[in-house]
């Protein structure tokens, strides 16, 4: 049933023309490019079902808006556990794995490459790549943080379902079916998941949020791995809710 799901949210990828989601403001009218630098402009709280409350801190990033309509961005952001509200370490760790903005530094390229554009609302292919260094609790040995690689691939449905302009006030929803793939070297596997991972794991994200006069995001993400060597506990789906603040 878990590859099933993970084939069917690929193919929706592939034929629909495709938490750090760029969202797109740009306007088939307004055809001209950008260039932005941003420090500490963004910061969020989520809650998992893995029992993790996080907080997360955009350090910096940088974004260019090409006059097409494609958006190149670099990014770091920092996480940080407030609660751990879990006593198995394998799922803790998982639980960093899993969300996006995971890792004390997490880097990460992204592009938006748009399919179909109008006033209300667009189509989108989206592509994350990037490295996290997550700190965590060893099941063997003194080690307690690792590197890992991650990306993502999917496409974005993006409508502005309310807009006053006199008010400067507008709701925008989007939602976000992709793939994601990790990858780990086999000695950090067996000091942190004891190769209940694959090196390279892959899975299923399917993100939905709300976004308000373009400043406070509330977002839902589902995600879970589904190439796991074994079922239970790190082929768990797991629900994570966030707010974020953009100032």
């Amino acid at each position: 049933m878990r590859r099933l799901l993970f084939i069917l949210l690929f193919l929706y990828t592939l034929f629909s023309q495709a938490q750090l989601l760029e969202l797109d403001y740009w306007s088939p009218s307004k055809k001209e490019s950008i260039f932005k630098v941003s420090l500490f402009k963004e910061f969020m709280l989520s809650a998992n079902t893995l029992g993790h409350l996080d907080s997360s801190t955009e350090a910096i990033k940088i974004k260019y808006g090409s006059k097409k309509g494609i958006v190149f961005t670099f990014s770091v952001v920092g996480t940080q556990s407030l609660i751990t509200g879990n006593k198995n370490d394998k799922l803790n760790t998982l639980s960093h794995l899993l969300n996006p903005l995971g890792g004390r530094v997490n880097g990460s390229f992204f592009i938006g490459i748009p399919m179909k554009q109008k006033d209300k609302f667009s189509y989108r292919l989206a592509i994350r790549a990037g490295k996290k260094l997550i700190q965590a609790v060893p099941l063997k040995g003194l080690e307690n943080n690792f590197l890992t690689n991650y990306g993502q691939l999917g496409g974005v449905y993006q409508n502005l379902i309310f807009e006053d302009a006199l008010e400067n006030e507008s709701v925008d929803l989007w939602i976000y079916p992709h793939m994601v793939f990790n990858q780990i070297n086999e000695k950090d596997l067996s000091t942190f998941f004891e190769e209940d991972l694959k090196s390279i794991a892959y899975g299923y994200g399917l993100q939905a949020g709300l976004e308000f006069n373009r400043k406070v995001k509330a977002i839902l993400l589902l995600n879970q791995f589904v190439n796991t060597n074994v079922p239970d506990p790190v082929g768990k789906a797991v629900l994570r809710f966030t707010v974020s603040y953009r100032f």
